[in-house]
């Protein structure tokens, strides 16, 4: 890069050499400059997509090349830059890039590879935008893994779907499509519902542009040391400098590896030599130790030193010469393994926390030892497929709207229009949430949505719980949302000065960038140090929230939504008419929609806004893809008691509406489905409503007991706002309640109530001591036709009918494996 960029870079007001300045991924020359319009909208933008890059490990660097008139210009420009730039002294070098890569504009933005300065991308602007690009970086492991031989023969690889454990045999020559076959073949799903996990990868769908002979040398790192035994050392063995909780209040398994649910040590506040000790009862032969994150706790030991010694008294050696490991990132990300350089023959083992994250730091710790080392566990793939067999058409890719497509969907708006002519405005707008819902089943957003989510920690944790794995599932899902996800905001933070000390002062109207990710309004928040303000655009495109990641209720609600879309629940966005929002999800094994809060982490507790926080109820009404409809009943006691406060129009009137405006969205979204699929589905939902009906008609809501997560007032948003608005608690015990819970929000208040439980499904299948030779006898069974000529239409019918053979063919060796 020096070659094309210089010997000497600047970063902030010094010089850098350029060799080590870059990290050797990516890199972007950003052509740019202080007078520029256009500029001064983009550089924002692009600063958030570095800033989100290096957070997530990327290696991603960006050049700053000045266009700016004069040096004080280019000064005060590059000042609110985190990048480097070339000096701008250097005004040949400038003249040089934009002829050499044909800049005519700015902004403009080249991407180069990093390790050989080749052209990556000469018109980068907006793809550096996309939603996947940051994703699509790669990071200094992926670089030190390219160097490594792929490998050699079958790779036995652990497939985990809805609880189940399997094992398959996986040819890194035969690639993904082989890999979905087989993988189909064990659990069921078809290829194309199946959204894969794993792999040495620790968040997102599976990268199918990497070849499956490289993935799997990842996974195999990712699976490096996990042979290492696990002490177990028990909690009475333990010790630590503080207990943020008294001894009697501690959680009996604090600390504890494999506590359930996962409760963590966690020191006082005050505690500024943290430490977590844990005793082996004699010496042992010490390789390392392994950290997982606390569930009960929203900040982790992110950097730690490790200390050992034979005595309690000491003197305590630091390992590796006082070596500082990397400790863990997030809530559900993947176990972290300590390895010391050498084993260490020890009895006591002290992890040292270091500076770094918030004031108090939680951790699950145990101690890894040296003697009788298994081999590593293979990899690991984590299969989800669809949560509702009544949605079989869920994974499909949506088809390419077309003329005659957007035709029919105009016909039947306007007959929609025609039948709420006469109705009352605000039943009319209520077609407007549609669009919202809508918004989930873009595919693309689905992949930026899953590329956020920790899928295989969520996994994990569904598989030791006693619930249905899809309300297990949901539940992990919420704790993570809430607690290493999504951030509630009050006011905002300055923006110039970072200071929390601010305060709403008005609203103004939304920019056009704002506009384009549908902020309706924008409040100004002034800060109380530095008095300057700060916008907070109220954004409803559920990608940008993936991106700025904080809100209120409608923020958390909308992009929590998309997330349950992305991973295959089928999901209402319920708006509640006195000022709230939250989903719903569809439930196999219970039968019925369950209600979801993100911003509370409360799942299947329908009565806490009327029993907890004290709202008065009046309409409540889901959104779904193909159906709207009024679930009010679901979440009062008594709708005789809420049933006065409907007075804007009459229940028929209502109801008329409604069925129009789902009918209508079934419609819709059924205009491109296979004429079988659609009628299936459509019998689904005429099921379904039935069903909905009945339980919520026929069932007694006073006789329903009020669980105690619905005793508690609300426990998101600030006290005062809380109070002012009447949500803080119905009662003296549910405000109480809420303040105690408002960092944990319900998962705190019990456990998982027996009332939301359903037939705990088989326990995970043991390993089949014949998976291999099942799998080999597969792979000789239903080898494809050589991939040399694509086939034509024709061809293409013959060899999927073919292939139905082969599974069919499969059936059979399975059953005759298994009796025979």
């Amino acid at each position: 890069m020096e070659g094309i960029v210089g010997a000497k870079l600047l970063h902030g007001s010094s010089e850098v050499e350029t060799s080590k300045a870059l990290q050797g991924g990516v890199v972007a020359l950003y052509f740019s400059a202080h007078w520029c319009p256009p500029c001064q909208g983009y550089t924002p933008q692009l600063k958030k997509v570095y800033e989100r890059a290096k957070r997530e490990g990327k290696l991603f660097d960006v050049i700053f090349v000045s266009s700016d008139r004069d040096e004080a210009s280019f000064r005060q420009y590059f000042a609110s830059m985190p990048w480097h730039a070339v000096p701008f002294s250097d005004r040949a070098k400038e003249q040089a890039l934009k002829m050499i890569y044909q800049v005519r504009g700015i902004p403009s933005v080249v991407l180069l590879d990093g390790a050989t300065g080749s052209l990556v991308d000469a018109n980068g602007r907006g793809k550096v935008m996309e939603p996947g690009f940051v994703a699509s970086l790669p990071t200094t492991q992926d670089l030190a893994l390219a160097k490594l031989p792929s490998p050699e023969g079958p790779v036995p690889v652990t497939i985990y779907h809805h609880g189940r454990e399997y094992e398959i045999e996986c040819e890194p020559d035969e690639g993904y499509e082989m890999l979905r076959m087989q993988i189909f073949s064990v659990t069921d799903i078809p290829a194309e519902q199946q959204r894969l996990f794993g792999l040495g990868q620790a968040k997102g769908v599976l990268n199918e542009q990497v070849p499956l002979p490289r993935a799997l040398v990842r996974a195999m790192a990712a699976q490096k040391n996990t042979g290492y035994k696990v002490a177990g050392v028990p909690k009475e063995a333990r010790k630590a400098s503080s207990n943020e909780f008294p001894e009697e209040q501690w959680h009996a398994a604090g600390g504890v590896l494999t506590s359930d649910p996962g409760w963590g040590w966690v020191h006082k506040s005050k505690d500024d030599n943290p430490w977590y000790q844990m005793d082996l009862q004699e010496v042992r032969k010490v390789a390392g130790v392994v950290l997982r994150a606390g569930a009960d706790h929203v900040a982790w030991v992110k950097k730690f030193r490790v200390c050992t010694a034979t005595t309690e008294e000491g003197p305590w050696d630091a390992v590796d010469a006082g070596r500082e490991f990397s400790g863990l990132s997030g809530l559900m990300l993947p176990e972290v393994r300590a390895i010391f350089e050498s084993p260490v023959e020890t009895r006591f083992v002290r992890i040292e926390c270091l500076p770094g994250g918030l004031d108090r730091r939680s951790l699950r710790a145990d101690v890894l030892l040296a003697d009788d080392k298994d081999q590593d566990k293979p990899p690991t793939i984590v299969v989800l497929g669809n949560f509702s067999a009544d949605d079989p058409f869920e994974n499909m890719e949506a088809a390419q709207d077309n003329a005659q497509t957007k035709m029919i969907e105009e016909q039947h708006l306007a007959m929609l229009q025609a039948k709420l002519s006469n109705a009352q405005p605000r039943l009319q707008n209520q077609v407007n949430s549609l669009q919202g819902v809508q918004r989930y089943e873009s595919r693309a957003l689905q992949k930026q949505a899953l590329a956020e989510i920790p899928v295989l920690g969520i996994d994990e944790s569904a598989r030791s719980s006693s619930e249905s794995y899809e309300l297990a599932f949901m539940r992990g899902l919420l704790r993570w949302y809430k607690h290493d996800f999504f951030s509630w905001c009050n006011a905002p933070k300055c923006e110039h000065c970072s200071s929390g000390n601010t305060k709403t002062v008005g609203a103004t109207q939304p920019t056009r960038e704002e506009q384009y990710f549908l902020a309706g309004n924008v409040e100004v928040a002034q800060c109380n140090l530095c008095g300057l303000q700060t916008r907070f655009p109220r954004y409803n495109d559920p990608g940008k929230l993936l991106e700025t990641r904080t809100g209120r209720c409608g923020e958390w609600a909308n992009c929590f939504t998309l997330l349950c879309r992305a991973l295959g629940y089928e999901a209402r966005h319920v708006h509640d008419w006195t000022d709230h929002v939250w989903t719903e999800i569809f439930s196999d094994s219970l039968k019925r929609w369950v209600h979801a809060d993100s911003c509370e982490a409360a799942l299947d507790a329908p009565l806490m806004y009327e029993k907890g926080w004290g709202k008065k109820l009046t309409y409540v009404i889901a959104f779904a893809r193909d159906h709207v409809i009024d679930v009010s009943r679901r979440y009062t006691q008594k709708f005789d008691d809420l049933l006065p406060r409907r007075t804007e129009f009459s229940e028929q009137e209502l109801q008329r509406v409604l069925g129009a405006i789902s009918e209508f969205s079934t419609d819709r979204s059924l205009v491109q489905v296979p004429e079988a699929t659609a009628s299936q589905r459509r019998a689904a939902l005429e099921r379904r409503a039935k069903e909905e009906q009945d339980q919520l008609l026929g069932r007694s809501q006073e006789a329903k007991e009020v669980k105690a997560e619905e005793q508690v007032g609300r426990t998101s948003g600030d006290a005062e706002w809380r109070s002012q608005r009447g949500e803080l608690g119905a009662t003296a015990a549910a405000k109480e309640k809420a303040l105690e819970l408002s960092e944990t929000g319900l998962e705190g208040s019990s456990a998982p109530s027996s009332a939301a439980k359903a037939e705990p499904e088989k326990a995970p299948a043991s390993r089949d001591p014949q998976a291999a030779a099942k799998q080999r006898s597969f792979r000789k069974q239903r080898r494809l036709p050589p991939s040399s000529s694509r086939p034509n239409a024709p061809e293409k019918q013959q060899l999927l009918l073919a292939r139905w053979d082969l599974c069919l063919q499969e059936a059979t060796l399975l059953l005759n494996f298994e009796f025979g």
